[in-house]
């Protein structure tokens, strides 16, 4: 019961006959994640070429949503740029007609804080600590996140008749985009959270304080300090739970207001490894009640899918910076490898981090959760795949998702095969 992600670009340049083609060799996928709306994101992330996409080499995501139906229409208040060019807007309907959809199990996949919107995003959109609006996020706490999501999802269901949607992004920012910045993780003060956060026990001048602190302190090159700061503050200890009960409460209530809706609809989540997930409002043992499958994506070789390199090269520029900077990354994200940066930049963590990420997931998730662990399928050999494939199966993992099709070279497609077996044995 593995998957696999397609993105709109695929679809569109590609065409349904030859993903079928690649994925005909694959002996494990059943789902088939098609995305609905995109991200400011580079395709390939964070360097490469679309080996296989024969109109470009590079995509970057622009944040539209991908639909036969027009987004405004559904919910006026708050609604995603829609796609302008009528022949790429629908890469569904293509799937959804094309025989894929009788070998697979195609499953819309939506970004749910993330993306280019318009209406009232004045009064949806993540600010950070001095005020300034972070990139195109919505806020959990906005007042349309919720209607505007369950009345599209109802709406997809409707088009296309998939009853199952992932939903990602459910977060607060990290650090990347498309342009990386730090400083969208020190966040959110939008009036919607000015209002809650007294309820929460937090004084949001303290908070702002505390935030520049530790700001002032990796501007500096001081990490450990940065660290040690971060750690014993009560204000940032307060605010990352109130990022959390943001989260999943809006997951919560989409949930609900989904089966309002749209009763036979179900939803999985996408999440953050939890190495990392618990910064950016990812509690998971809360967040499995409102939705019994997941994936998460721990990418060794990436470091957990965040961009670590470029993090530590935003605040270091020389090797000693950097080792420290690195060290103290691995220090507040609790991640106990005796590695150094160099090392990292040329093999990421080592395969114990896919271990020890699922045994954290199934440890906080519900029990009778079912978790996918997200495979790397790119920026790696047919040899590294397999590794890595047979790692997730070998853990507390259900089964794995593949990220991605259009980003993986050719020669990726069936490498992992019989990695389930192995892993298992």
């Amino acid at each position: 019961m593995a998957g696999i992600h397609v993105h709109t670009q695929d679809v569109n340049d590609e065409g349904p006959q030859e993903i079928a083609r690649r994925l005909a060799r694959m002996d494990d996928v059943e789902y088939v994640f098609a995305q609905v709306n995109t991200i400011f994101e580079r395709n390939p992330s964070p360097t490469g070429v679309l080996e296989h996409n024969p109109v470009s080499d590079v995509v970057i995501g622009e944040g539209l949503l991908y639909s036969g139906f027009d987004p405004k229409e559904v919910y006026p208040g708050l609604h995603q740029r829609w796609e302008p060019d009528p022949a790429k807007r629908d890469p569904l309907a293509t799937l959804r007609d094309s025989p894929l959809n009788e070998s697979y199990t195609i499953v819309p996949w939506v970004n749910v804080l993330n993306g280019d919107f318009l209406g009232d995003v004045e009064n949806s959109c993540v600010r950070d600590f001095t005020g300034e609006r972070v990139g195109h996020w919505l806020c959990p706490n906005g007042p349309h996140v919720v209607e505007m999501w369950a009345r599209i999802i109802r709406a997809l269901v409707a088009e296309y008749g998939w009853r199952t949607v992932m939903i990602d992004r459910i977060r607060f920012p990290d650090w990347s985009g498309r342009e990386l910045e730090p400083r969208s993780i020190l966040s959110c003060f939008c009036p919607a959270c000015l209002r809650e956060m007294p309820q929460a026990g937090i004084d949001a001048d303290e908070l702002r304080r505390d935030m520049r602190t530790v700001a002032t302190s990796l501007g500096e090159k001081r990490f450990a300090e940065a660290v040690a700061f971060f750690t014993a503050s009560a204000s940032l200890r307060s605010w990352v739970a109130f990022r959390q009960h943001s989260v999943s409460r809006m997951v919560e209530n989409l949930a609900a207001r989904t089966r309002e809706l749209c009763p036979e609809a179900e939803l999985w989540l996408d999440v953050w490894p939890p190495s990392y997930g618990w910064l950016l409002g990812q509690d998971l043992t809360r967040l499995t009640q409102a939705g019994e499958k997941l994936k998460h994506f721990p990418y060794h070789r990436l470091g957990g899918g965040a961009d670590v390199q470029g993090f530590i090269e935003y605040f270091a520029d020389d090797d000693a910076g950097q080792e420290a900077a690195f060290r103290a990354f691995l220090d507040v994200f609790d991640l106990p490898y005796d590695l150094t940066y160099r090392r990292f930049k040329q093999d990421g963590f080592p395969l114990e981090f896919v271990r020890r990420e699922n045994e954290k997931v199934r440890r906080l998730a519900q029990e009778g959760t079912r978790v996918y662990s997200g495979v790397q399928m790119w920026n790696l050999s047919p040899a590294e795949l397999l590794e890595a494939t047979k790692a997730a199966y070998a853990s507390a993992a259900d089964d794995v998702i593949y990220y991605c099709y259009g980003w993986a070279s050719d020669e990726l497609f069936g490498a992992s095969n019989g990695a389930r077996d192995a892993g298992t044995a």
